[in-house]
């Protein structure tokens, strides 16, 4: 090969493994893409949806599973296979730059994954309720921070019931933008999933007879929500009051509250714990009766409330797993009339 021709293709290949490093570098610490891959968060999201994700808050997490091909997700192309090795861990550490506040929008690894590293688990968008340090409840679908009402976002969806004069058909469906609807009984009721505002519009049509939202008094017995405990019984639309964990307060441990803390004293924050008599804990071999936090803790929920896999079934949501702010929809991979640079609230 002609010395010219060397020197061109070193220069290519100088300038293209650069290009390489700073796209991982901003992928890492500043920008992420990420595409919605379910229908729990609309209206808001809609499957399809391209992400960006912003890292800067509250701020990029360093690297915990270095042994990874960069810019392959979490498989090989055209594979299963893991595109990581998890040989060498390195512990959580985030450089903190901004707050989450309540009602953003974030992105996190999905906790209840137990056998990837926590930067390998799969990705989730959902609204963040509740901080640290706080405390949630849930009332008649009602969502009640710190014993105030926080507003909800205007494109919330729950189930609905409908009484119609006639059957409901395409057209009424597309009307009112309802993407999911059934009949439930003769001759003419049928389940939806809308918002408020939709529902209300619903009402005055003139072939609905009644229109009236569905509430989860009791769930059935093969459901079983957060924190899984024989002493609760909550349900999707009664729930709580339930304590935010926040990084260095200490907590009693009582029967009635050590399944609210177990997965976080075992699982996230890597500690052996025993339980004796309901009553007795033992923590890294030494009998106690507190438990001081070492992470702070978040709780979030979908805005298809009722077809939810949220904070609600899997519990608290720890700062370690958090990802970023999402901020922006780029484009929709599925709707080719579809959405384009949207800003997110």
């Amino acid at each position: 090969m002609p010395k010219q021709k060397r020197k061109t293709l070193k220069a290519w290949l100088k300038a293209f493994i650069i290009a390489l490093v700073i796209l991982w570098i901003i992928k890492t610490f500043f920008l992420d893409i990420v595409v919605v891959r379910n229908d729990k968060m609309e209206n808001t999201l809609f499957k399809g949806d391209v992400l960006l994700i912003n890292k800067l808050k509250p701020g990029p997490r360093m690297p915990i599973t270095l042994l990874s091909i960069p810019f392959t997700g979490n498989t090989l192309p055209f594979s299963s296979r893991p595109a990581y090795l998890n040989w060498i861990q390195l512990p959580y550490l985030r450089i903190k730059i901004s707050d989450i506040h309540r009602n953003e929008l974030i992105a996190f690894n999905y906790p209840k994954e137990n056998d990837p590293p926590i930067d390998k688990k799969r990705t989730e968008i959902k609204r963040c309720i509740a901080l640290p340090g706080d405390t949630i409840s849930i009332h008649d679908k009602q969502v009640f921070v710190n014993e105030q009402y926080l507003e909800e976002p205007e494109n919330c969806k729950f189930r609905y019931r409908i009484t119609a004069f006639e059957p409901l058909d395409t057209l009424f469906y597309n009307k009112y933008r309802i993407t999911y609807g059934h009949l439930v009984a003769k001759p003419y009721i049928y389940d939806i999933i809308t918002t408020r505002a939709i529902a209300d519009s619903i009402s005055k049509d003139s072939a609905v007879k009644r229109i009236q939202i569905l509430k989860t008094l009791n769930l059935p017995k093969f459901m079983v929500l957060f924190p899984f405990s024989p002493y609760v019984s909550w349900s999707f639309d009664y729930f709580g009051p339930l304590f935010i964990p926040k990084k260095g307060q200490t907590v009693k441990l009582t029967k009635y509250n050590i399944h609210f803390y177990k997965d976080i004293i075992e699982k996230y924050e890597k500690n052996t714990l025993q339980i004796k008599d309901d009553s007795t804990f033992i923590i890294n071999g030494k009998q106690t009766r507190t438990y001081k936090f070492r992470y702070n803790y978040y709780f979030v929920l979908d805005d298809n409330r009722d077809q939810a896999i949220d904070s609600r079934f899997w519990g608290f949501l720890p700062e370690t797993h958090i990802i970023g702010k999402a901020s922006l929809v780029l484009y929709n991979l599925e709707n080719e009339n579809g959405r384009f640079l949207k800003k997110l609230k």
